[in-house]
């Protein structure tokens, strides 16, 4: 039975209000609902992702339901887990990054910078820290001061001396030292089979 709150019906209810399995929340274009939204346009998911609005809830809440832990399931647990703050310093003022809006990180005068369409901002991590960190979010690196985020690249073309051109979503071209080459196409190779 479909309560009349609900905006999207589907299966088994999470939720004491309705029948239905809930992802709830308060406003129409809150993170949960564009969090799946590119979640499953990016993997293309082969699961039920569906929204409920519940004006009444104290706050926003997401609830994932699976039959098994899969690797899919856990990118999506390592999605949710990145919002747990990562921090970046532009003109001294602090700000919220989310690891999907980052292009590439690189490292200059000892400094971590994350370069998003338009904006650098200074991390407050090592190179290492950071891939120890994110690694499992798409993060390779690509060069003794360089990570990329694999999910941002559009385009691979070789170069000289056995270097590669990584063209970036946003038009800048990186160049992938031969060095991590290997580490690059077997990154490369895990996401594309997810």
């Amino acid at each position: 039975m479909q309560n009349a709150a609900c905006v999207f019906p589907f299966a088994t209810c999470a939720c004491a209000s309705c029948a239905w399995e809930t992802v709830c929340y308060n406003e129409k274009n809150t993170a949960a609902a564009i969090v799946f939204e590119k979640i499953e346009r990016r993997w293309g998911l082969d699961m039920k992702v569906r929204y409920h609005r519940e004006p009444k809830l104290q706050e926003d809440h997401v609830d994932i339901h699976f039959r098994e832990e899969t690797e899919k399931i856990g990118i999506i647990r390592n999605f949710f887990s990145s919002f747990e703050g990562l921090m970046g310093k532009k003109d001294d003022v602090l700000h919220r990054l989310h690891p999907d809006s980052i292009y590439y990180l690189e490292v200059v005068d000892r400094k971590l910078f994350a370069y998003q369409e338009k904006e650098v901002y200074q991390l407050e991590y090592s190179m290492r820290g950071f891939l120890e960190s994110y690694e499992k979010n798409g993060f390779v690196q690509i060069g003794k001061s360089m990570v990329v985020n694999l999910y941002k690249v559009s385009r691979v073309k070789a170069d000289l001396n056995m270097r590669l051109r990584l063209h970036m979503d946003n038009g800048e071209i990186l160049i992938l030292n031969r060095t991590y080459k290997k580490s690059f196409l077997d990154a490369l190779a895990r996401i594309r089979k997810i």
